[in-house]
């Protein structure tokens, strides 16, 4: 009991660590204003749209969470590990009691409290918004918030895989390449099917089921026309992402281990 209190200690340690280094980065903030600024701007689009303005402030409001976390989540997740290690600031933890994969799940939980905050805080404003518009605001928009979050928590533990590995740069690339064609999985396979080309098709099935299908997490279409959206969806959509995310960190835990640093 002694020995698994002190590893909770440890990662903890690591997690406060992360939070306070990634609220201190400027890029966060200017993230943040960012998306606000896009909800806003659905009061100047809004009355240009024709009787469209509760669908396209809803729609801008769950946007813009989705997009700029997705933003926070792969530029810092990207440097985490890498500038612990450029800084040498690692060789200083990792030798220590602490043992390589609680650094890098400390990180992880560290990044996903900051991603959880600022989820909180645009869905607050997004709320704001809603409220004064329309004056009233449906329980299935946050059905859509829910899973943005879990699909942050998948594609934290992407960007932080390729931070294993590669520079910050190349990690930003690659993990910006897994978000758009995670998004895209299901019709790369309706192509492969339909191909004739056996690498079309091997390529295709490759990309179906090893990325992440992302797509699972979007129901943004349907809360904004107000389409009932099953638990059972939710509830299948959070499970993928815990699954996805648990094999992406355990990856990225091996390749930490063999580092050679």
């Amino acid at each position: 009991m002694e020995l698994i209190g002190g590893r909770h200690l440890r990662i903890a340690a690591v997690v406060k660590n992360t939070f306070r280094q990634a609220i201190r980065d400027k890029v966060l903030y200017v993230l943040l204003f960012f998306g606000v600024l896009t909800m806003a701007s659905g009061i100047i689009i809004g009355p240009l749209s024709l009787g469209e303005a509760p669908r396209i402030s809803k729609d801008l409001g769950l946007a813009a969470i989705s997009i700029f976390g997705t933003l926070i989540a792969i530029l810092t997740g990207t440097r985490l590990v890498y500038e612990e290690i450029e800084k040498k600031t690692a060789y200083l933890i990792v030798p220590k009691p602490i043992e390589r994969w609680q650094f890098l799940l400390g990180k992880y939980l560290g990044l996903l409290c900051v991603l959880f905050l600022v989820v909180l805080i645009m869905s607050f404003a997004f709320t704001l918004y809603v409220l004064v518009t329309e004056g009233s605001l449906h329980v299935h928009l946050w059905k859509a918030v829910l899973l943005t979050f879990f699909e942050l928590a998948v594609i934290t533990a992407i960007a932080i895989l390729f931070s294993t590995f590669a520079t910050p740069v190349g990690s930003g690339v690659f993990a910006f390449a897994v978000f758009f064609l995670g998004h895209v999985t299901r019709d790369l396979r309706a192509l492969g099917e339909i191909s004739e080309s056996a690498v079309v098709k091997l390529v295709t099935n490759f990309a179906y089921y090893v990325l992440p299908n992302l797509s699972n997490f979007n129901i943004r279409g349907e809360v904004v026309h107000n389409v009932p959206v099953p638990w059972s969806q939710i509830v299948y959509a959070i499970t993928y992402g815990l699954i996805y995310t648990i094999v992406a960190l355990s990856v990225s835990m091996v390749i930490f281990q063999r580092r050679d640093f």
